[in-house]
């Protein structure tokens, strides 16, 4: 077997889905990096996420308890 650096549709090599796998691993990471940075740096955008946070739990909560009702 040759290896040739391409991304190939081969049925014999899964290189295709390891590049695919790779560039969305190396992406998830970037978007992490920044949420991350975001949530430890600014308190006041944590604060508002976390109060977003606790309505949308809140309505959930209410939505449920309407429907045993």
């Amino acid at each position: 077997m040759v290896q040739t650096g391409f991304a190939s549709f081969d049925d014999t090599e899964p290189r295709v889905g390891l590049y695919i796998g790779g560039i969305f691993s190396i992406i998830g990471g970037i978007f992490l990096t920044i949420a991350g940075t975001v949530f430890l740096y600014f308190d006041f955008l944590k604060k508002k996420v976390i109060r977003t946070l606790g309505k949308v739990s809140d309505a959930v909560e209410e939505e449920r308890k309407r429907e045993k009702m």
